[in-house]
C-alpha cells in the first residue's frame, strides 16, 4: 500500500456531527471517483493509494472542506501512485502461459500436459506439471510446489543461521502463509513467519529475508542495533533489502 504524511492539521473546530462517524464514502471524491474518508486520533491527514481505493485519514474533528481540499492539492500525486500501481500490475507474471517460472533465482522451465490427477515432479529438465485442466488447477499447483520448496528451504536456512549464532533458544519453530503486506514475520514466543512467495527471488534475497528474521530473536525491532546484527548475518542485505522493495510486487501467483 502507498501512503504518504504530507502535512501537520493546524487548529480544528469542535467536532461536527459528520465527523462522529469514523468513516465515510460519499463526502470525497477525485476526478468523479469516491475518496474513503476516515477520522482517527491521529494529528495529521494522510493519503493512502491502493488499486481498489484512494482514502484520506484524518483526525477527529476535521472539516470536510479541508480534507477535499487536501485531495484536490495532491491531485498529481494521486495521479503519479495510480500510474505506479498499474505499471506494477502489468510487471506481474502470466503464469498460466509461461513457458519458464522463478525460482531461487533460476528461470525453471515449465512442462504441462494432461493427465488424471494433479502432481508436480522438478527434475533437471524443469517442472513437469500432470494436471486434469491447466485452466484450472495450474495455479494451485505451482502454488503447492513452492510452499513445499518453502518449507525445506526456509527451515533449512534458518536453522542453520540459528544454529550458527547460538539462538536456539529463542527460536520456537517456522511458519508459512501467503500474506499482501509482509515477507516475514517474527513473534515474541520465537516463531519465524515467511511468505512462501519468497522462493520466486533469487537465492540471495530469500538469506536477506531469513536473516532479516532471525535477528528479530534478539531485537524485536528495527533499531540500529538490529540492522547491525542483520548485515553481521548478511553483509549485502542492503543490495538484497533494495531487490524485494523494487520487485516484490513480480512475486505473485494469481
Amino acid at each position: 500500500m502507498k501512503h504518504t504524511s504530507l502535512f501537520m492539521t493546524p487548529s480544528l473546530p469542535s467536532m461536527t456531527s459528520s465527523a462522529k462517524k469514523n468513516s465515510h464514502f460519499d463526502k470525497l471524491s477525485w476526478r468523479e471517483q469516491s475518496v474513503k474518508l476516515t477520522f482517527s486520533r491521529r494529528k495529521t491527514m494522510a493519503l493512502h493509494v491502493k488499486p481498489e481505493l484512494i482514502e484520506v485519514r484524518a483526525p477527529y474533528r476535521t472539516p470536510i472542506k479541508l480534507a477535499q481540499t487536501f485531495v484536490n492539492e495532491h491531485d498529481h500525486w494521486i495521479r503519479q501512485k495510480l500510474f505506479d500501481i498499474e505499471q506494477r500490475q502489468l510487471q506481474k507474471p502470466d503464469l498460466l502461459n509461461a513457458r519458464h517460472i522463478p525460482f531461487m533465482g533460476f528461470n525453471v522451465a515449465l512442462h504441462v500436459e494432461v493427465a488424471d490427477k494433479n502432481q508436480w515432479q522438478l527434475v533437471e529438465q524443469g517442472l513437469h506439471c500432470q494436471l486434469v485442466n491447466k485452466n484450472q488447477y495450474l495455479l494451485t499447483t505451482l502454488a503447492d510446489f513452492y510452499k513445499q520448496q518453502a518449507q525445506f528451504w526456509l527451515d533449512k536456512k534458518t536453522r542453520e543461521l540459528v544454529i550458527k549464532f547460538n539462538l536456539q533458544h529463542r527460536y520456537t519453530g517456522l511458519k508459512l502463509r501467503k500474506t499482501k503486506t509482509k515477507w516475514g514475520h517474527c513473534s515474541s514466543e520465537g516463531v519465524i513467519q515467511y511468505n512462501w512467495l519468497i522462493m520466486m527471488a533469487p537465492e540471495p534475497v530469500i538469506d536477506y529475508l531469513v536473516a532479516h528474521e532471525v535477528a528479530h530473536l534478539v531485537h524485536m525491532n528495527h533499531s540500529a542495533q538490529f540492522w547491525q546484527l542483520v548485515e553481521e548475518f548478511n553483509p549485502t542485505y542492503k543490495a538484497q533489502r533494495n531487490w524485494l522493495n523494487e520487485n516484490g510486487h513480480r512475486l505473485t501467483i494469481e
